[in-house]
């Protein structure tokens, strides 16, 4: 069983006008809402190669057919910066259809973001930062509109040894 947080604690870090969380969650299925906190590892030797890759793969499952399309909004003191749409079809595999986006490129300015971040001196200014940058990543059906899945990213600079981790929570109204 997943802790809940009080969706109402993070309204103010997401956009609040049409396609905001706020309207999201009200629309429901209010089952489909999660927090993510990730701590980010900083630490990697990372070189500033112009031919390093910064991308996400993700993966979708569902047992009914359906075409997805995943919106991913990054956002900076509760704005919308930039906003990435991939629409995504199901591939029938082990009884059960899924949807995987593979390798997929990051924006600009999430690269540029992850290197200036990197850049600064001290780990609290880091976290100062990050504590205005947010992620909203919403999995609907193209043909119903439906919110089928609200993710809602958090982030810090991890300080353990063991790099990035994250902890993942059910958005609740109590």
């Amino acid at each position: 069983m997943l802790e809940s947080v009080d969706i109402r604690q993070i309204y103010d870090k997401f956009p609040e006008k049409k396609g905001g969380l706020k309207e999201l969650y009200d629309k429901g299925p209010q089952e489909g809402f999660y927090l993510v906190k990730f701590w980010a590892d900083l630490n990697s030797n990372m070189t500033e190669d112009a031919n390093a890759f910064y991308g996400v793969t993700s993966q979708y499952e569902s047992l009914e057919n359906m075409t997805i399309q995943c919106s991913t909004k990054v956002c900076s003191f509760g704005k919308q910066v930039v906003e990435k749409v991939e629409t995504e079809y199901a591939r029938f595999e082990n009884n059960r259809f899924v949807f995987r986006i593979h390798r997929s490129p990051m924006c600009e300015y999430m690269i540029n973001f992850i290197h200036k971040l990197k850049h600064l001196p001290e780990k609290y200014m880091m976290n100062s930062v990050l504590e205005n940058f947010t992620i909203l990543q919403v999995v609907s059906n193209v043909e119903t509109q439906e919110t089928l899945l609200c993710i809602a990213y958090v982030f810090e600079v991890s300080t353990s040894e063991h790099g990035a981790q994250h902890h993942i929570y059910r958005l609740v109204k109590d």
